[in-house]
């Protein structure tokens, strides 16, 4: 059974287009990392992001290329390998995360003494 998205894409508002683009837990982080254009292999995006689970994380990538933020390369190689790569439209995307990384690090403190354990 393949997977399909829970949630579906709402076209109505511009804001909840993008976000449904890159709402998901690791989307956002997964442009940042691939923000060089250097195409970097499944198994270098999971290093970069310990916390997040192979299984969401190769989830996630698929949507992104479907949605087309981001292009997957498959070698035709034994054994086979593929890489990703940002692109144009996944590239227009990063002011916006620049700007979510710069809000974060103006309200940090703010944030570590709310949530630290």
């Amino acid at each position: 059974m393949a997977y399909e998205k829970k949630i579906p894409i709402d076209l109505d508002c511009p804001l909840r287009l993008t976000m449904s683009l890159i709402e998901s837990k690791w989307k956002s982080c997964i442009l940042d990392e691939l923000r060089t254009g250097e195409a970097m292999r499944p198994s270098a995006i999971h290093k970069c992001l310990p916390e997040a689970a192979s299984r969401v994380l190769d989830i996630q990538l698929k949507e992104m290329v479907e949605d087309g933020l981001v292009i997957k390369t498959i070698y035709p190689e034994l054994p086979p390998r593929s890489e990703y790569r940002i692109t144009e439209l996944g590239k227009s995307l990063l002011p916006i995360i620049d700007l979510m990384l710069q809000w974060g690090e103006e309200h940090f403190e703010l944030f570590e003494k709310k949530y630290s354990r």
